[in-house]
């Protein structure tokens, strides 16, 4: 059943969210006189009846609802009307599931659950809206949107995946409603996070809270307290999204002049409140560079450097005669003058590459 929260009920700017719930509980039953217990109520939205007396109340001293009758026998009718429009191509409200109902959380994160979920069957799949957007559609500050969204990852119920989508970083978010979502929002998290040892993936958010710059003067208990906040957020990414977080604080250790300065912000800030600021299209596109560059391996490096000075030593001491010989000919005789300084070298790279530079030495009117 679940109940339907219309926009025109958020914007009441005088209702708590828990009013708002049960308000819009009462316009849900389309019923001139209510003749529900707070029991009955509080059963249906998962309030204690206790509540559900206070929240009552308070509707009736503001004048949304009157009261007719004794605690035993009681009616309510809804005083104020509002204007219920349903309009094409925008936010009209979301629905409030009986799944989200009857979780063991606050009114504002079962409104952010039932928004997403909103989202989701709108979107083709995807949720993929702001903190800033939602916390516009909930009529709730960006920052209680920023702190739930923190807490319902936290504990599970929803993941946050950051992606570059045409230069652009798109943040998506999926739904984990302790298996009671529908199929096409129930996900394993386990299958999202890459297969990663749990030791060497918690040594790794580890690794990136130390490598994070402490403020000048932090103490002790600051760096407990920025730990605790920032670990579960760590701990919730994918490999690569902590790839991208070690790149972006490197970056601007590198980059940042305020950073040089000793003026970075604090590392819980730089993850949630800021990140727009630290992790936008010109410092993921930075990062695509990087992770695309090609990968150096110092060990044929070192085996090129090599064979240039040995190979120029070896045709310096011999005749040119040297050159009627075929590449491989050539190659077997360095090899008896100096293979043992090449025995740590794998010998299909050491052959491959001798033999390319051999082509290289020989001269063009010579070519075998």
């Amino acid at each position: 059943m679940g109940v339907y929260v219309h926009k025109s009920v958020l914007e009441l700017a005088d209702l708590t969210n828990r009013e708002k719930l049960v308000l819009a509980y009462f316009f849900n039953l389309k019923l001139k006189k209510i003749n529900l217990s707070n029991k009955e109520i509080a059963l249906t939205l998962n309030f204690s009846a206790i509540e559900i007396k206070k929240i009552v109340l308070s509707l009736k001293n503001k004048k949304y609802i009157s009261l007719v009758g004794n605690t035993t026998k009681r009616e309510i009718k809804i005083k104020k009307n509002l204007e219920m429009k349903f309009e094409k191509a925008t936010f009209n409200g979301f629905n409030l599931d009986d799944d989200i109902l009857k979780l063991d959380l606050n009114t504002t994160k079962k409104f952010v659950l039932a928004e997403i979920r909103s989202l989701i069957s709108s979107k083709n799949g995807k949720c993929t809206a702001s903190n800033l957007h939602i916390a516009n559609l909930l009529k709730l500050k960006e920052r209680a949107i920023q702190t739930a969204l923190l807490e319902l990852e936290k504990n599970g119920f929803l993941k946050r995946n950051l992606k570059n989508v045409n230069g652009k970083t798109e943040r998506t978010i999926i739904l984990n409603l302790n298996n009671t979502a529908t199929d096409e929002t129930a996900v394993n998290f386990n299958e999202i996070k890459e297969e990663v040892p749990e030791q060497q993936y918690n040594d790794e958010v580890l690794a990136i809270f130390k490598s994070f710059p402490k403020r000048p003067m932090m103490s002790d208990f600051k760096v407990e307290e920025q730990k605790s906040l920032c670990l579960p957020i760590l701990k919730s990414k994918s490999k690569d999204e902590l790839e991208f977080i070690k790149f972006v604080i490197g970056f601007n250790v590198k980059n940042n002049e305020s950073w040089k300065a000793g003026f970075m912000p604090y590392m819980y800030k730089f993850l949630e409140v800021d990140k727009e600021k630290y992790f936008n299209e010109a410092v993921k596109l930075e990062f695509d560079k990087f992770r695309n560059k090609p990968k150096v391996n110092a060990n044929l490096q070192l085996l090129n450097l090599q064979l240039e000075r040995d190979l120029f030593d070896f045709f310096s001491e011999i005749e040119e005669s040297v050159w009627e010989a075929t590449d491989l000919e050539i190659l077997k005789e360095f090899k008896i003058r100096y293979i043992n300084g090449y025995l740590k070298f794998n010998d299909i790279d050491f052959n491959k590459r001798a033999l390319k530079k051999i082509k290289e030495y020989r001269p063009s009117n010579l070519n075998f």
